[in-house]
């Protein structure tokens, strides 16, 4: 019987997590926007709109996945200025389109009584070879 109480707790726990708009931390879902501008022109090879998953810890740490580009989001979160914002510094990696392999700053805002997140981040290459902006964002649920 204590196993199941325990059990029960974990899922409800769970899903309260789910539905809790109130912070940032967690996992968070949503269709993503990604792009580059090479020399102030956008590339289409480098355009898509596809799912992301992105987990904060309360510790900091940010994980996620793009299955559909292969994307792998790897970083820190810290606090912003009010308790649903999160400044980021990620790396992206194993991308498909290899200008996306590099390392962004961005924000995660929650708006609680709308029930969504802000996701956005920015990295700008000044490099004549390589050199762009390269820009995700996404409005994300639990």
């Amino acid at each position: 019987m204590e196993r199941i109480t325990v059990l029960a707790l974990l899922v409800l726990s769970s899903a309260a997590q789910a539905n809790d708009y109130s912070t940032p931390y967690g996992e968070w879902r949503g269709q993503t926007q990604y792009q580059a501008f090479l020399k102030g022109v956008s590339d289409p090879a480098a355009h898509a709109v596809i799912n992301l998953t992105v987990s904060l810890d309360p510790a900091g740490k940010v994980v996620g996945t793009s299955t559909d580009n292969g994307c792998r989001v790897l970083g820190l979160a810290t606090p912003g200025m009010t308790q649903t914002l999160v400044t980021l510094n990620v790396t992206l990696t194993n991308c498909a389109y290899p200008g996306y392999n590099r390392t962004y700053i961005g924000l995660l805002s929650v708006f609680s009584k709308e029930r969504y997140a802000k996701f956005s981040l920015q990295a700008v290459d000044v490099a004549p070879a390589r050199g762009g902006t390269f820009n995700i964002t996404s409005t994300m649920r639990r």
